[in-house]
């Protein structure tokens, strides 16, 4: 195992995340960014052939960990008026005809010269985002060892590193073998975080973009022609049409490198506790506009989000995310459920819907998720997309994906996902058929056991029915507008349940006949309060 560390000297890092629009500041540092940081001082500082064989076998080993703290304070982003790079200066032999005029003697002086000081430039506005981190002190972290080969030159190279991202960013970086342990690791799907990462190849494609050998000689073949005179200027001239037929050669900016998912949760199931179909790590999205709306909105919220998901959906729209087979006929097989987040089981609790979540199925891959669901949620930049979620009617907010280290409890996917032995719903579950006589309420409780049985978790010993939850903040039963039946249009059964397994069980626990809509959500309930208070 070995590190880069990296200190950020002024306890700031200014780099926009944005690109040109430079009003979002990048924390933590994209390991591309780093990378160009390295490639950067070693164009710069003669190109020692050992530093560039350590960066290309950098680019061999994959994307690495990282050791960073996830709080951070961003600076607000301000315009600034700055003074523009230097300006012309007149030629010699016209200095004195500037000066014989007495009409505007000081715009001549500043065509003379004065234009080249900062006060008589002209000035542009500029952004300068700011992050500053709890700690200032990063990590890139790779399990491989480091090549002893390498090892003077990756040095030496860090040594050379006075900054990332802009040049007013002072950082210090050093080789280590005994780097802090990471809390962002590389995870395929959808993830908190999307860094950009470098990859075989990345060296040579920056080289190739800064152009900076083709341009450092046509600048100078261009000087010697403008100082050359009679036969000397007309060959330099000739040479320089031929070895620049298109004229100056163009030094571009590098366009952003490979996307990575990274995520700061726990990424591996728990094997010995049996879990439903659905995959634990939810992807969550909070509300960051529209009105306050509470849990009995469900259903038309998960319709909205449904909505949302299958308009960005690429085509063919996959089963697992519309719940039809190719015929239009329901799928049976698992597919993504649309689940609301409220405000619940905690002190003060009103029931308010604070975000919504996907709970995918567990047999879909990784990659098949990403492919599905990055596009919609991230933007070009790698930011969460703002998502629009509106039902033509009353209904019309946004959300976005939930990415801060430390979410608000009702919006970390843990709270949901146990494992635990007792589970009480936040919204109620639908019956699947109606029951009366006086056994009613136990024929309902065998059919949300059997629901239990058919999303993959094991049969519960008692389920007990209740127009009330256990979970402070959450409405009555009797509060949440019913579903209907689509064979006939009669109105489906709900109730609260309290149910209890012989062992524990991991979640998401989404049972009864609405759990694709967000109805038959529970939530653990922990001996001693932890899940209801």
């Amino acid at each position: 195992m070995f590190g880069l560390g990296i200190r950020y000297l002024m306890g700031w890092a200014m780099a926009a995340a944005d690109g040109a629009g430079k009003q979002r500041a990048e924390w933590p540092p994209h390991p591309d960014r780093v990378f160009m940081a390295l490639a950067a001082a070693w164009f710069e500082t003669g190109r020692d052939s050992g530093e560039g064989k350590v960066l290309e076998w950098l680019e061999e080993q994959g994307p690495p960990k990282l050791a960073t703290s996830l709080e951070k304070t961003l600076r607000r982003v301000v315009s600034h008026y700055v003074p523009v790079n230097d300006s012309g200066m007149a030629k010699p032999k016209t200095i004195e005809d500037k000066l014989k005029s007495q009409k505007d003697v000081l715009k001549g002086l500043k065509e003379v010269g004065l234009s080249l000081l900062p006060e008589f430039r002209a000035r542009q506005p500029r952004s300068f985002p700011v992050a500053i981190p709890r700690d200032p002190v990063v990590h890139l972290v790779w399990e491989q060892p480091l090549l002893e080969t390498h090892r003077h030159a990756l040095e030496s190279l860090c040594g050379k590193v006075t900054s990332i991202g802009h040049s007013a960013s002072l950082v210090q970086m050093w080789v280590t073998d005994e780097p802090p342990t990471s809390n962002l690791v590389p995870v395929s799907g959808t993830a908190e975080y999307r860094l950009r990462i470098f990859g075989p190849g990345r060296l040579a494609y920056l080289e190739g973009r800064c152009n900076r050998d083709r341009c450092i000689a046509y600048g100078d073949l261009e000087e010697a022609c403008k100082n050359a005179k009679g036969k000397l200027k007309a060959t330099l001239k000739q040479r320089l049409d031929e070895e620049f037929p298109e004229g100056k050669p163009a030094s571009l900016r590098p366009e952003p490198g490979l996307w990575q998912g990274y995520s700061s949760r726990r990424t591996e199931l728990e094997t010995e506790v049996p879990g439903s179909v659905f995959d634990p790590r939810l992807v969550v999205l909070s509300f960051v506009s529209g009105k306050r709306l509470p849990l009995p909105a469900t259903l038309k919220v998960t319709q909205a989000l449904r909505g949302a998901v299958l308009k960005a959906c690429p085509e063919p729209i996959p089963e697992w995310v519309s719940g039809h087979d190719e015929r239009g006929r329901p799928s049976r097989d698992p597919h993504v459920a649309f689940l609301p987040l409220p405000f619940v089981g905690r002190e003060h609790a009103d029931g308010r819907l604070m975000g919504v979540a996907l709970a995918v199925p567990r047999s879909i891959s990784p990659e098949e998720t990403a492919r599905v669901l990055v596009p919609w949620l991230y933007d070009d930049q790698g930011f969460p997309r703002r998502i629009r979620l509106f039902d033509g009617e009353w209904l019309e907010c946004a959300v976005e994906l939930e990415t801060r280290e430390k979410p608000p409890y009702n919006l970390d996917a843990e709270t949901w996902n146990g494992p635990a032995v007792r589970w009480g719903s936040v919204t109620p579950v639908v019956l699947d058929r109606h029951f009366d006589g006086p056994t009613k309420w136990e024929q309902a409780a065998e059919t949300v056991k059997a629901s239990c049985e058919r999303i993959g978790l094991p049969r519960p010993v008692e389920v007990l029915l209740h127009p009330v939850s256990l979970f402070q903040g959450v409405p009555r039963s009797n509060e949440f507008p019913w579903m209907s039946r689509k064979q006939d249009g009669g109105r489906m059964h709900h109730a609260h349940a309290l149910i209890v397994f012989r062992k524990p069980v991991q979640g998401p626990v989404i049972i009864g006949a609405g759990r694709f809509r967000g109805y038959g959500l529970c939530r653990p309930l922990y001996q001693g309060g932890d899940g209801n208070g």
